[in-house]
């Protein structure tokens, strides 16, 4: 029994090592960022791509531009292959307490051509006073993990019920304009290198 509660511990210790080493901070990223690429569809559909790898979309509207996701818990040491949480202390901090985050994006055209992406990431944490799971049984719903519409994205957005607001994430918002940069900046070569051999 010693054996199996020591293989458990090392292997939990192991995966915990794991995540805090997969989760490294990313560099700055300017915010919004201009895209260089003209076409819309293309710029839009990358930055859905990019954004459900982080979140599930609460609502998506192509026509203005907006994106807002659910609220999801934070990424904690043991969940490597989640990439909310950003660096060794986030992944700890979701490990030790509930934290939740959820994304607004809108695109916009740029001034000097092209489009700008604009990525606002709120975390949230749960409100030890009213545990979330206090709010279960007796067939009770939870307007707190609903995901709420704001009209203006850059406006303060207030937490859930049950939840207290600890601002930007602008570690998570970097690593999202990052991979939304980088994935378009593919998507131009690879389409330049088809046009060069047709």
């Amino acid at each position: 029994m010693d054996s199996v509660v020591r293989l458990v511990g090392l292997s939990g210790a192991c995966l915990a090592l794991a995540g805090c080493a997969l989760a490294q901070p990313t560099a700055f990223v300017q915010n919004p960022v201009t895209l260089a690429n003209p076409n819309y569809e293309r710029v839009w559909n990358d930055v859905v791509l990019v954004v459900e790898r982080y979140f599930d979309i609460a609502y998506e509207n192509r026509y203005d531009g907006r994106i807002e996701t659910k609220p999801v818990v934070g990424a904690t040491c043991f969940e490597p292959w989640r990439l909310d949480s950003t660096g060794c202390r986030q992944r700890l901090e979701a490990t030790l307490q509930t934290v939740r985050r959820r994304a607004f994006i809108v695109i916009t055209p740029a001034p000097a051509g092209g489009f700008q992406v604009l990525v606002e990431v709120y975390k949230e944490i749960e409100d030890v006073q009213n545990p979330i799971s206090a709010e279960f049984g007796g067939g009770s719903f939870i307007s707190s993990i609903e995901p709420i519409r704001e009209e203006v994205v850059s406006s303060p957005v207030e937490p859930g019920l049950g939840w207290i607001s600890m601002g930007r994430d602008k570690e998570l918002e970097a690593r999202i304009l990052a991979e939304i940069q980088q994935r378009l900046d593919e998507s131009l070569r690879s389409e330049a290198e088809q046009i060069r051999y047709d």
